[in-house]
């Protein structure tokens, strides 16, 4: 318990729409460790991004956190806070958010406003939480630009965002996200709009300064490349639910759900000729007809009769490795056979 940073149970997030109701956080279970990476994995429209702005109590209407608990370990010597519990405009939110956890939004070019220097985007966070005096978090800025990479910070703090490249407006967002020294850092693809690279360099950046300032790293990506060389755990989500979780070498090496398998298989290896290349049939149901039983059984290569009304629950394997899927659990696939 006591390397746990986040602990999240049965977290559920649904957005309330005149079509119907979205669940798009369906009992949603993790554990983020001070000090790891955990990446979080999945095709696009699993619920990535929902869940981890819960996180933060930064979920839109007509969305909300229905149930669930976020228990979040700040300091030591701290009782746990649960956030999904707190008011979203409240003071104790907003004494956490972008000071103990922070995150960098998935889009830079639109990430920050044009109306503001990005120097009094970065200075706003540190005045809020901190009160030190306005030269001081000036030089405080400046700081943190030239530790992520930006030649001539003192210069470039007093440029608007659109004067940026992306690569550029990237490292500002992550100055601005580590200007409190979070305990927590999100990571919401944060390389997705940037070329080849400057990915790489966003990357390094973001192992150096988590190495420096001791920091969980929460980092959402559709990159296997990226979760191999970062991860240390990955959670596999695939509409609304982990469907499977272990640390980094077993997911790449003894992956056990048939979407993980489907996922691995289906990347691009140079070696490999055209034809040989093997996509995950079908595509991700839409949130309004959400299939009955396992939410995976349309595009499941291993289904079974009974995946189709029945819904799987998690299984440990063994301390680190979770799963959920009907191949794991002794009772539903001896019905099957019988």
């Amino acid at each position: 318990m006591s390397d746990v940073l986040l602990r999240v149970r049965d977290l559920r997030v649904h957005f309330f729409t005149d079509e119907g109701i979205v669940k798009a956080v369906d009992g949603v279970d993790l554990d983020i460790e001070r000090g790891k990476t955990l990446c979080l994995v999945g095709e696009s429209g699993c619920g990535k991004s929902v869940a981890c702005r819960s996180f933060l109590n930064i979920v839109q209407p007509p969305g909300r956190i229905v149930s669930g608990e976020m228990l979040f370990y700040g300091g030591a010597d701290r009782e746990p806070v649960d956030l999904a519990k707190l008011d979203a405009k409240g003071r104790q939110i907003r004494q956490i958010r972008g000071k103990e956890i922070s995150m960098i939004f998935q889009e830079p070019m639109t990430s920050l406003s044009p109306m503001y220097t990005v120097g009094n985007q970065i200075m706003e966070n540190i005045l809020l939480h901190t009160g030190t005096s306005k030269e001081d978090a000036r030089e405080k800025a400046i700081d943190l630009l030239g530790q992520v990479g930006i030649p001539k910070p003192d210069r470039l703090i007093d440029e608007y965002p659109f004067r940026l490249s992306g690569g550029m407006r990237q490292r500002a967002m992550i100055a601005m996200a580590l200007s409190c020294h979070p305990n927590l850092l999100v990571a919401d693809e944060p390389t997705t709009a940037l070329d080849v690279t400057t990915q790489a360099q966003i990357l390094d950046l973001m192992l150096e300064l988590q190495h420096n300032y001791g920091m969980a790293l929460l980092f959402i990506t559709h990159d296997l490349g990226v979760v191999a060389e970062i991860a240390d755990d990955v959670a596999v989500m695939y509409l609304g639910k982990i469907v499977e979780r272990a640390t980094a070498r077993v997911i790449f090496n003894e992956p056990q759900h048939p979407y993980t398998r489907s996922l691995l298989r289906s990347i691009p290896k140079i070696a490999m000729k055209r034809e040989e290349l093997d996509p995950i049939k079908g595509m991700v149901p839409s949130p309004f007809r959400r299939p009955e039983g396992c939410t995976f059984h349309p595009r499941c290569p291993n289904v079974m009769d009974v995946c189709r009304h029945v819904v799987p629950s998690v299984t440990q394997l063994d301390d680190t490795h979770t799963v959920q899927c009907l191949l794991y659990e002794p009772e539903p696939v001896e019905q099957a056979r019988s």
